[in-house]
């Protein structure tokens, strides 16, 4: 059974090989590439047989070299490699070899060269031929647009969904009340932590029901995108600084409770940066105090949309101050 929910992490190496085709000049979309990648039986682990069998069926002939093998013998570059920087492991695209030093594209390790001697090539692919079929690129690529014009035509924001006494008293009440503690993320096993993917300061208010404002705000969310206010969370305030952020993530959650969806309301807009992007469809919103952002985070079978990967970008004066309303499966 394939697992529902994924974060991040997993997407990375997909975003590899993503990135190793258009340097090759292949361009076919993202949508082929992850979902033939997604169906693989070990996802969300991905190996580099796993990658090596869909590239050899889209047209890159090649053979998965195995240490001892010297990736100095690589016959074509950029490729793709697994490899080892002293007690690190993972995926990496090699740019080139040149004089005995292997040079990387991608922020897997600090530095983006090493000497042969200082790092080990546990496999990689040697590409000898690319015959990759220029009309199955056209068809997947048209797949890929037409699935992200789709999601992006399911994003929608309300303007003064919060009038601006209701943002200013959320802000005050998280304030006085020293309700705001650094912000943390999910864990693969199901706790919470802190990341520096995450950088805000995070307030969850526990008296959503009880306070009459707050919970006007929960039972005119749940009209919104009409489902019952016991599936709203208690709302939670979000405060970035200058130079905070929220890299992108997904809502949904892999262990515990499912978020479909998510409303995200913009408490202020006295500061600059802080948009709110999406990655995947190359779509971006500047906050307005006062307006509400709707996204959905699963899809009719309560799977991760790849395409509601999300991030709060950097706050490069001021302070933002946010509200998340999630809704529950």
């Amino acid at each position: 059974m394939k697992p529902k929910f994924h974060t991040t992490a997993h997407h990375y190496t997909i975003n590899l090989v993503i990135h190793l085709l258009g340097l090759h000049n292949i361009n076919m979309g993202s949508l082929k590439v992850r979902t033939d990648l997604y169906e693989k039986a070990t996802f969300p682990e991905i190996s580099m047989q796993d990658i090596s069998m869909e590239l050899q069926k889209w047209g890159i002939r090649h053979a998965l070299k195995t240490a001892p093998d010297s990736i100095t013998d690589a016959t074509v570059f950029p490729t793709i490699a697994f490899i080892r920087v002293g007690e690190q492991e993972g995926f990496s695209i090699i740019e080139k070899v040149e004089a005995q030093q292997v040079y990387l594209l991608n922020p897997f390790t600090a530095a983006d060269s090493y000497a042969v001697s200082e790092l080990t090539v546990l496999q990689y692919l040697d590409i000898k031929e690319i015959v990759i079929d220029e009309a199955f690129c056209e068809v997947c690529m048209q797949e890929d647009l037409s699935a992200r014009e789709a999601y992006a035509d399911t994003i929608f924001a309300v303007e003064d969904f919060f009038s601006e006494e209701e943002c200013d008293y959320m802000i005050d009440y998280c304030e006085q009340h020293n309700l705001f503690n650094r912000s943390m993320t999910g864990a693969a096993d199901g706790t919470n932590m802190i990341a520096d993917t995450r950088t805000s300061y995070s307030a969850f208010i526990a008296t959503s029901r009880q306070d009459p404002l707050f919970n006007g705000i929960v039972e005119r969310a749940a009209e919104l995108l009409e489902v019952d206010s016991s599936r709203i969370e208690d709302l939670q305030c979000v405060r970035y600084g200058e130079g905070q952020e929220y890299k992108p993530h997904f809502d949904s959650h892999e262990i515990g409770l499912k978020r479909k969806a998510t409303i995200l309301v913009y408490l202020n807009d006295s500061f600059e940066g802080g948009e709110t992007i999406f990655p995947e469809i190359g779509f971006s919103v500047f906050p307005k105090k006062g307006m509400a952002l709707s996204f959905i985070n699963l899809d009719e079978e309560d799977k991760d949309l790849i395409y509601s990967l999300h991030g709060g970008a950097p706050v490069t004066a001021g302070i933002k101050f946010a509200c998340n309303i999630w809704i529950h499966i």
